[in-house]
């Protein structure tokens, strides 16, 4: 059964987020109490700030739901994203697998000694002469085969009628197969690729076997059947072992394309044969099997190189109730503060939800705190009825700091829970990718040592004097592996000189090999090769071989048919380097823009990359502790490479099988993915909004009330008499023919119901610090009054309403001198280091509304923005361009 459940029924499943949730909304319960509560105990003293309180509450509780949204969402992202992955890397990492063996299936076929064993038997059988010692020779052959590739555990060799002839595996006693993939086989000219219940193997569990057909050389007439039987089980458990982690739930399977299990990393809870519901629809389904809800994913095979697999499944399934209950906020906790807030400077790209859930936060946060100083202002006075007012204002005060301290926590918890997530993805493609190159390198390994078994390889080789003739044989022979085994650029063998005596051309670009050795150093070093389970290989190094780019060269001895240990020569197998590396890398490179991922060697030279900047031979130089993690050991960071901000995934190389395992061969690479954040720039980490500063008031003697603001870092005073109230910066109108001081307009119309009007809005900035940089956006206009006259003063933000004694008010100091002095005070606070400048309202408001400016001046500027149409309301407005400017 499958469903999709809502946000509401996740939130069992999520008790962080739940708790969350109530947490909010016994919040919003005690909005409503406070605003009820205003209501009733002073209706006309909050008659004006009701309306706003109401906008605001409604904006806290649309925002609640959007943030408890977000929260589970991110919170099943996380999880979906690793069960997703999981189950492409099970489905995509066998099928490259499988891929080898369709290839292996063939060219064994093609093997000259196991057509002369067949063709010998049927000889012998004719006489009824057949050779024991034949037998035993082929099974040699076929055992050297096996300690070369593996990946069997069983080899057979079947006449046309079903016959088995030979097989490795003593344990097998089977004498004849009546199997249906003999006959299958016998009538295809490629692989047939077999999954199902065979009597070449004994056992209950279905068989995955690769069989080809065998040919008479000298006809093509079908003279048999190879089988190579792979054991899948044996495979998927170590895939399944590279994907745990510590503690993990999940369920990994591999399942057939009817949806019955064929290996299972949890037996005992899913075994194989089992069949569980298929989740191929969206980016998860939530499946019921068992009794529990799962969690679950499902990912059809992606094509290899034109080969699509068996057809299979990999499925990934995780319970529900433990799906959520890691989401690893902590793997941020050792970063700095620095560090992080760079990182959440770029937030809306990497996480533009949240994003605009922190933006809707900080307005309604900000529409908050300007209810409240508005409160003050109304409040201020020695008016006992407004005491009743003062306690609500309190309380709103309170409520809000509570609201917006959840939310704070939950959004950093969102962000966290994103980033965690990025982590987790990275560390876990850069594993993806170095096991691809292990897995894909390890058949290279495996390649050159069966090669150089080759019966006329050694053969002409063993001769001191070649004919052309036997030139050529080697050179079909090479061209026709090559032409199986299309990831090599070319295929040579060599003398014990070094003169390569045969070779491959798959491209065509008739390369001279007349003076070109395999060069001293590998020949030294094939030649030293003393058993043929031994292989040597280049460094990653430009080779003319190779078109003088950097790869790999494969080698292995080629050994006397009759002297035992003597080396004649060496077959070396040139991998095409430059598009398999890429392929490797782009088949698991995330879709992120910009993401890229790359190979390097201990020391950070690149051996292949996704980025043009970082081709072949290049060096990357992440932190240290990349470059020295031990053999598959992964990680996940933030980190900053070419100054920007990028989360960098990386594993060091652990081998495949016995390849890098105790084979002697050490080559460690280092697979790294980077999914770039932003860019880091000197100082941007500290471009945040500043913390209020904290004014400490005294009271001695009589008292004056103050509205503080602050203005470019810095905190001023305006009388709280001259203070009408503050409005959102929306409200103004622009005009941009205006004095540079002079930031816009306000048609305004105050709480007496009269008619509006338009008044001056003067950037404080410009006013009272001409030289500061300008910021991103001020936030408020708060609306004075001088005797008949009203203006409003762009600022920063507001800060608050306090009682100051007049003992701690002195007059300004003398630092002017040819220029308006719009300080009238000096406040010093209970803090010797902080003092607070008093702005004088009636300077700016003398030189705003004085009488020597035309007022068609005003009208034309105003008229020229196109916002302003009712012009009849301009008429009390003058500007002193002389002061202003």
């Amino acid at each position: 059964m499958q469903k999709t459940l809502q946000t509401a029924e996740f939130l069992r499943y999520m008790p962080a987020v739940a708790l969350c949730e109530r947490s909010l909304r016994e919040l919003n319960f005690a909005w409503r109490l406070i605003e009820s509560t205003a209501k009733m105990v002073c209706p006309s003293e909050a008659k004006s700030i009701l309306p706003t309180m109401k906008v605001t509450r409604e904006g806290f509780n649309n925002l609640e739901q959007r943030l408890i949204a977000n929260l589970v969402q991110q919170n099943i992202a996380k999880s979906v994203q690793e069960i997703d992955f999981k189950a492409k890397v099970i489905i995509d990492i066998v099928v490259r697998n499988l891929f080898e063996r369709t290839a292996d299936v063939g060219f064994l076929a093609m093997d000259d000694a196991i057509r002369a064993f067949i063709l010998a038997r049927q000889r012998n059988i004719d006489t009824d002469t057949a050779s024991s010692d034949a037998t035993e020779d082929i099974v040699a052959r076929l055992r050297a085969y096996r300690e070369k590739y593996t990946v069997y555990d069983e080899i057979l060799i079947l006449d046309t009628e079903g016959r088995v002839l030979a097989n490795l595996d003593p344990n097998n006693d089977i004498r004849h197969s009546y199997d249906p993939l003999v006959a299958q086989t016998l009538k295809s000219d490629r692989y047939v690729e077999t999954f199902a219940l065979s009597d070449l193997r004994e056992g209950p569990e279905r068989a995955l076997i690769y069989s080809h057909k065998i040919v008479d050389p000298a006809n093509g007439n079908a003279i048999g059947v190879l089988c190579l039987c792979f054991p899948i089980a044996v495979e998927m458990k170590d895939v399944f072992s590279g994907l745990l982690k510590p503690g993990d739930r999940s369920v990994m399977l591999m399942l057939d394309d009817a949806g019955s299990v064929i290996a299972s990393s949890d037996p005992e809870h899913i075994p194989a044969g089992r069949k569980v519901p298929l989740a191929l629809e969206g980016e998860y389904q939530v499946v019921a099997y068992a009794g529990r809800e799962y969690l679950a994913r499902t990912s059809a095979a992606r094509d290899y190189q034109g080969y699509g697999g068996p057809g299979w499944y990999g499925h990934v399934m995780i319970p529900c109730e433990t799906a959520f209950r890691q989401q690893g906020q902590d793997l941020l906790a050792h970063y700095d503060a620095a560090m992080l807030a760079g990182v959440m400077v770029h937030a809306k790209s990497f996480c533009p939800p949240l994003h605009d859930v922190t933006l809707m936060a900080e307005a309604i946060n900000h529409s908050l705190r300007r209810v409240v100083w508005n409160g003050k202002i109304m409040s201020s006075g020695e008016d006992r009825d407004l005491l009743r007012l003062k306690s609500i204002l309190h309380e709103i005060s309170q409520t809000g700091d509570e609201t917006n301290g959840i939310f704070r926590e939950s959004i950093q918890d969102l962000y966290a829970t994103v980033l965690s997530s990025s982590l987790q993805d990275m560390q876990f493609i850069s594993r993806l990718m170095i096991d691809i190159m292990d897995r894909n390198l390890y058949e290279r390994a495996n390649d050159c040592r069966w090669w150089a078994l080759t019966p006329d390889l050694r053969r002409i080789c063993a001769n001191n004097v070649r004919s052309e003739s036997e030139r050529r044989r080697m050179s079909d022979i090479l061209a026709s592996i090559n032409a199986l085994y299309t990831v090599y650029a070319r295929l040579v063998v060599f003398d014990t000189s070094g003169a390569i005596i045969a070779a491959s051309d798959p491209h065509g670009d008739g390369l001279d090999l007349s003076d070109i050795g395999i060069g001293e150093q590998l020949l030294r070093k094939t030649l030293q090769l003393s058993d043929p389970q031994d292989y040597c290989v280049s460094p990653f190094e430009a080779s003319r071989l190779y078109g003088d780019r950097a790869t790999y060269i494969y080698c292995a001895a080629i050994f006397h048919p009759e002297r035992v240990g003597q080396v004649v020569g060496g077959i070396g197998v040139v991998f095409d380097a430059e598009p398999e590396f890429k392929n490797m890398l782009a088949a698991s490179l995330p879709e992120q823009d910009q993401a890229f991922a790359a190979y390097t060697d201990r020391a950070g030279k690149v051996i292949s990359s996704t980025h043009p900047a970082y081709p072949p031979g290049s060096t990357l130089r992440p932190d240290a502790q990349v470059l020295d993690a031990a053999n598959g050991v992964g990680s996940a960071a933030i980190s900053i490479q070419d100054q920007q901000y990028m989360v960098l995934g990386h594993t060091t190389s652990f081998g495949y099988r016995e390849y890098k395992n105790g084979d002697g061969y050490v080559n460690d690479i280092i697979a790294m993915v980077f999914l770039p954040i932003g860019e880091k720039t000197e100082g941007r980490e500290t471009m945040q909004t500043p913390a209020m500063p904290v004014v400490v008031a005294q009271h001695a003697g009589e008292t004056r009330e103050f509205a503080t603001v602050t203005v470019d870092g810095n905190i001023f005073a305006l009388p709280a008499g001259t203070v009408v109230e503050s409005l959102e910066t929306e409200r103004m109108l622009t005009a941009s023919t205006l004095k540079p001081v002079i930031a816009g307009a306000l048609n305004y119309q105050d709480s007496s119901g009269g008619a509006s009007a338009f008044v001056p809005v003067i950037d404080m900035r410009l006013l009272l610090h001409p030289e500061a940089a300008k910021p991103e956006t001020a936030k408020e206009i708060v609306v004075v009054r001088h005797g008949r006259h009203t203006l409003g003063l762009l600022v920063d933000d507001l800060h608050d309403v306090l009682e100051f004694g007049s003992a701690q008010i002195d007059p300004p100091l003398k630092i002017f001198s040819n220029r308006a002095n719009y300080i009238c005070n000096m406040i010093r606070t209970a803090d010797p280091g902080q003092t607070i400048q008093v702005v004088d309202i009636e300077s700016i408001v003398a030189n705003v509304f004085g009488d020597n400016l035309e007022q068609l001046q005003l009208e034309h500027a105003l008229n020229g923005t196109g916002e302003v149409h009712d012009m009849k309301l301009v008429n009390d407005m003058r500007l002193d361009s002389k002061a202003l400017s």
